[in-house]
């Protein structure tokens, strides 16, 4: 009889009756593999727009905007021993004034489980019309910050927060009604985006920790 009960224990430990095993046996949610997603938020910042006219008079225009931004975006990680993620990202929106915003960046980031923290850096490219409703183009660059967290193995939701910086705009000649000639110009073309993302991951849901 011991025998027999010592046998009847010994199979049901090999049976995985012992579901509840400790934390450490668990496997690690990954953030390595590509992704896409859609993103939507608000944009807003300031235009500076000057008018030096030939006879000495100088004209400010100073333009507070915000405006409803979305797009889509599509990126690469790699997780890393310690919990540190690598990563690029490309995405581009569109808003009323706006013909297309896009960005190219790399993303540096820590994972704590299914959340991540992370920043981000890179070229920014913006088509618009100008304030001067000249359709113009600029390249210049953008950083921010974000965080994102996985709601189930292959979907996560996060907020970003993107700084865009496009210098100096174009400079070109005017002429008002009355026949008086201005050098124009678009100064500190600067903005923020704050939006909100929702993202699928590709590849396996989980891998074994990383030892």
């Amino acid at each position: 009889m011991a025998v027999a009960g010592t046998a009847s224990a010994a199979d049901l430990g090999r049976g995985g009756s012992y579901k509840d095993a400790p934390g450490e046996y668990m496997p690690a949610i990954t953030w390595t593999g590509f992704y896409f997603g859609a993103n939507a938020g608000v944009a807003f910042g300031e235009r500076n727009n000057f008018i030096d006219w030939d006879y000495g008079y100088t004209q400010h225009f100073d333009n507070d905007e915000s405006s409803f931004i979305g797009g889509v975006h599509v990126g690469y990680n790699w997780q890393k021993p310690g919990g540190w993620v690598f990563g690029v990202e490309g995405d581009v929106n569109f808003a009323e004034e706006i013909d297309y915003l896009a960005t190219i960046r790399g993303r540096l980031g820590y994972a704590i489980g299914p959340t991540l923290i992370y920043a981000t850096g890179g070229a920014a490219f913006i088509g618009a019309d100008d304030a001067f409703e000249d359709s113009d183009s600029a390249t210049g660059w953008v950083a921010g910050v974000g965080i994102e967290h996985k709601i189930k193995p292959n979907f996560s939701i996060g907020l970003e927060g993107l700084y865009y910086d496009f210098g100096n705009g174009d400079e070109f000649r005017v002429v008002d009604r009355e026949g008086n000639y201005g050098d124009a110009h678009v100064d500190d073309l600067t903005f923020w985006t704050v939006r909100a993302r929702l993202t699928y991951h590709f590849g396996e849901r989980y891998e074994e920790p990383l030892k």
